[in-house]
């Protein structure tokens, strides 16, 4: 029966899921990479279909083979790449790939040059072929990628170290972009020599440009589709088939414009976009579907790996021309030589390695080097080779045999014994101290297991069990054993560890408080960048700069509020500042108090443990006296955030108490989705609505001040539309005595401190409060006769000379008042 190319294709996807299922079901017993043994199973199916007759026993299958023999090298890397590179990118930790961004960059573009340049001239050398320089330069870029596909697939399955991993990976997925763009130019330079142009002259200046474009523009494509979607994305709340479909859109999108529209680095594109989404996105996708979406990418990831692997085997061993074979020395030679070349090259740049990022040594130099694989994209590329009409067809499998042997060598050689690499170097464990923190943790819950066990012993329905036995299957002692360990570790290392792990308790309790509702995104945002950046280095409990920075007004706003036109917004900026530092000032306290609950049950020594609670104290002591200044200055801001976040706390548990009805059957899906629909509307409005109380009024403050009794409605008027709403934050100076001035100001909330320094060298000082003015006497003299400092946020109204001597020229009783004012309190 023959069989359209659409229902083959189907049959391949088919079969293939199943076989991946199979395999990754038996390799659960075995210590083999499931990327290794997908490749041999398509290798030994393309195998079989030349060395059996299929065409005739078994014509579905020569079919099938025949069609993944010629696929279209593009439709490889336009099916595949975008899910797989934003799935990886995806799922990097934003802050580890940002603080090895250098390192990463280093291997990523002058490392891979460096390694294209030399592979070009060794293969040059060793291959018994004529090739031009162009053919070998051409060849020696698409050889040297190192393959993301497959070394994110292997990484997951054999490493237990983050930064390791974020670093080959990063690298993996960057070196792309600069392998297809060397490729590009290269294979651009081959054709343009095999037509007998006379142009060909290789540019360093001209390759320079086109890199830095190519580059540059696929970055800023990957950062502005990404913006746009997550735009669209903030306007949709916990609707997963939306959210998913537009991040699959967007991700095809991206490397669509970026490869065939604009002719820069689809591969850029995609990862830009995919850290912007797994760093600023975690805040914009909605809470509930944040872990639905990391899972639906991950089963995306797996079946793209399960298909590309088996179609990879199926390639190779369907296009290998066996009249090459005889090159199998040539093939192991250049395969060596290779591995030396990137070895070679990590070895050079290790003088700039060591001293940027997190720093490299000799087993991640190994590591790197032996976890260089070649896989689908070097692949994809020597068929566009091998499919292009201008090169000739002895070059083009020539080139073909090579990149497939070199592809077949790297990822079963190198991919199988990965493991076993791993564990030689002592990189498949946690390092010691990290892993005493973890048998810390295993302590705390075999104890609280043990302590469980007189409960559940009186239980009617459970007295006739075997206690004894239970406790021998669950491990658990009559005694609780203490930790040894026969690994001399050293104390810094212990609290290092310890205080990592107490900080990443941390940062995963704001993403918790998001989930559900306690914080703001951009509350979540700021905390959770204050601890990576507590993280960074030398782990930093306390304290915490970031945070401390984030109460004070930015210098910009404090120059924008004296420019007229601009002080509103100003004014509007430093309220929404303040809610803002209310809002982290919550949360912040929250994990606090979370965190100190582990202390106890992970310090590595009591002296550790009192350390720490010590650094948690004094990190709460600080933001409550915050919260105090705030909640004394501005009450309304307080009240108004208060409310908020209760409102949200019950509609948060009013979704899930309809949740477990539904599940306990006591309402039925239509009757919960209503109901949910109903909650989830009031939860779009709370979130469209900001956290922030109204201005104040300044007419009312005006009206009521002690020295605008008796004046005309008028200037009462005029006072109104002249007076400027400013915001001065704990410690910020209002003036300073001496300087030029010639404005007053009114607090309305709050308290200032007032220093005059006297005749005799002496300071006085006292409080200005609410309704009392500071720095009148300047109206008089133009010179600041004291200095006013905010001791709590201060909210105020503030008169200028410019607009109040008019006024006062216009109204006698105004000067009469405020003279009057200054004889009875001068400040």
């Amino acid at each position: 029966m023959h069989l359209g190319t659409g229902i083959l294709v189907l049959v391949f996807i088919v079969a293939a899921l199943l076989i991946g299922a199979l395999t990754r079901h038996v390799l659960k017993k075995l210590h083999l990479p499931y990327t290794v043994v997908l490749l041999l199973i398509g290798l030994l199916v393309g195998a079989a279909d030349r060395v059996w007759d299929f065409e005739h026993s078994a014509p579905v299958i020569n079919d099938m083979v025949h069609i993944l023999a010629n696929v279209d090298p593009h439709l490889i890397l336009f099916i595949f790449l975008p899910t797989l590179i934003f799935e990886s990118a995806y799922s990097l930790e934003v802050h580890l790939f940002r603080r090895l961004l250098n390192q990463i960059a280093i291997l990523a573009i002058p490392g891979l040059i460096i390694c294209s340049l030399i592979s070009a001239a060794v293969s040059k050398a060793i291959v018994p072929f004529e090739w031009s320089w162009p053919i070998a330069l051409m060849f020696g870029a698409l050889i040297s990628a190192t393959d993301p596909v497959a070394v994110v697939a292997l990484l997951k399955e054999v490493s237990s170290r983050k930064r390791l991993e974020t670093l080959l990976e990063g690298e993996s997925l960057l070196n792309d972009g600069t392998a297809i763009v060397l490729f590009t130019i290269f294979f651009g330079l081959v054709i343009s020599q095999l037509d007998g142009a006379t142009d060909t002259q290789l540019s360093i200046a001209g390759l320079s440009l086109e890199f830095v474009w190519v580059v540059l523009a696929g970055l800023f494509v990957g950062l502005t589709i990404g913006w746009l979607a997550l735009a669209w994305i903030d306007r949709i709340f916990n609707d997963p088939l939306i959210e998913i479909a537009i991040t699959i859109a967007s991700a095809y999108l991206v490397y669509f414009v970026a490869e065939v529209l604009l002719h820069v680095s689809g591969v850029v594109a995609l990862v830009a976009m995919a850290l912007l989404f797994a760093g600023v996105g975690r805040t914009r996708i909605s809470p509930e579907v944040s872990e639905f979406v990391h899972q639906f990418w991950e089963v995306m990831a797996y079946i793209a790996n399960t298909l590309i692997f088996i179609l990879v085997g199926v390639l190779i061993a369907s296009r290998l021309n066996f009249a090459y074979m005889q090159l199998a020395a040539y093939v192991l030679v250049l395969y060596v030589a290779l591995l030396i070349i990137r070895g070679g090259t990590i070895t050079m740049l290790m003088p700039i390695l060591t001293r940027v990022g997190g720093g490299i040594n000799r087993e991640k130099a190994i590591v790197l080097t032996w976890g260089g694989l070649r896989g689908a994209v070097s692949l994809a590329l020597a068929l566009t080779v091998a499919q292009s009409e201008s090169i000739p067809v002895e070059i083009r499998d020539q080139i073909l045999f090579l990149c497939a042997c070199i592809v077949v060598l790297t990822i079963v050689v190198n991919g199988s014994t990965m493991t076993w690499v791993f564990r030689k170097l002592k990189l498949d464990q946690l390092p010691p101290a990290k892993q005493a923190t973890v048998e810390k943790a295993e302590a705390s819950i075999e104890e609280e297991l043990y302590n469980l066990m007189p409960n559940l012993e009186q239980n009617d329905f459970l007295k006739g069990a075997d206690w004894v036995s239970i406790r021998k299957k669950l491990g658990l002692e009559v005694e609780k054993k203490p930790i040894d360990s026969d690994v001399n570790i050293q104390e810094s290392d212990l609290s290092v560890a310890f205080r990592r792990r107490l900080l990443e308790t941390e940062r995963q309790n704001y993403w918790l408080q998001f989930n559900e509702g306690m914080i703001g995104r951009h509350s979540t945002q700021h905390l959770v960048e204050s601890a990576e950046h507590a993280l960074d280095g030398e782990p930093t409990i306390y304290p915490r700069t970031e945070l401390q920075k984030m109460w004070e007004v930015p210098v910009i706003l404090r120059y924008l509020k004296r420019i007229p036109l601009l002080n509103r917004w100003a004014v509007h900026m430093s309220f929404r500042r303040m809610t803002l530092g209310y809002d982290m000032a919550r949360g912040f306290i929250s994990a606090q108090n979370e965190v100190e609950s582990y202390i106890d049950q992970l310090a590595p020594s009591k002296t550790e443990a009192e350390a720490a609670h010590r650094e948690i104290s004094l990190n709460k002591q600080d933001t409550y006296s915050r919260v105090d200044e705030l909640r004394q200055s501005f009450p309304e801001i307080i009240n108004t955030l208060e409310t908020n976040a209760a409102i949200r706390l019950m509609l948060n548990t009013e979704r899930a108490v309809i949740r477990r009805l539904l599940e306990h059957a006591v309402l039925d899906k239509s009757e919960a989705g209503k109901l949910l629909h109903d909650v989830e509307q009031r939860m779009v409005a709370m979130q469209r609505s900001p956290d922030q109380a109204s201005l104040p009024d300044p007419t009312k403050i005006i009206e009521q001040a002690a020295w605008v009794k008796g004046l005309a409605h008028p200037t009462i008027k005029k006072l109104i539309k002249i007076a400027e709403h400013r915001i001065f934050t704990s410690g910020e100076a209002i003036f300073r005595q001496g300087e030029r001035s010639g404005s007053f100001a009114i607090i309305i909330r709050g308290q200032a401190t007032i220093q005059q320094i006297q005749a005799d060298g002496s300071t006085t000082e006292k409080l200005a409060g609410p309704g009392e003015i500071v720095g009148a006497r300047a109206i008089m003299t133009g010179i600041a006769d004291c200095s006013a400092t905010a001791k709590v946020p201060i909210d105020a109204l503030w008169m200028s000379e410019e607009k109040l001597k008019p006024v006062m020229a216009s109204d006698p009783q105004l000067v009469s008042n405020l003279l009057q004012y200054l004889t009875q309190d001068e400040h």
